[in-house]
C-alpha cells in the first residue's frame, strides 16, 4: 500500500503538469495534504465518489503517460548506472558513461 502511494506520487511529480487544474487539485489535496477523500469532497462542495472518480481517473492518465513516455524507468535505469560507476574502479568509468549517454 505505501509502495503504491509512493509510486503515485512520483508519477504526479513527472506527470502531473499534463493534468488539469481540478485534477492537481484533488491529488494534491489527497497526496500531499493527507486529506481524506470526504474532506475533499466537503471542501470543494462535491460528492465523494467525484472525488474517488477523479483520483482513479487520474492515476489511470499518469500511469498511461508513464507507459508511453517512460520517463521515470529511465531515471531509475540511469540512478543504477550511476550507483555503478560510483562502487568501481575509474577504468571502467568511461563504459558507465557511455551506458548513461545512450539513455539521454
Amino acid at each position: 500500500m505505501q509502495a503504491d502511494r509512493q509510486r503515485n506520487i512520483l508519477l504526479i511529480d513527472y506527470y502531473g503538469s499534463l493534468l488539469t487544474h481540478h485534477q492537481n487539485e484533488i491529488l494534491d489535496e489527497y497526496y500531499n495534504n493527507d486529506l481524506s477523500m470526504n474532506e475533499i469532497a466537503d471542501n470543494l462542495g462535491i460528492s465523494k465518489s467525484a472525488v474517488q472518480d477523479l483520483i482513479k481517473r487520474s492515476l489511470v492518465q499518469l500511469n498511461d503517460y508513464e507507459k508511453k513516455l517512460k520517463l521515470i524507468e529511465t531515471d531509475e535505469k540511469l540512478d543504477k548506472i550511476l550507483e555503478q560507476m560510483r562502487s568501481e574502479n575509474n577504468d571502467l568509468l568511461n563504459k558507465y558513461v557511455k551506458k548513461i549517454e545512450k539513455l539521454k
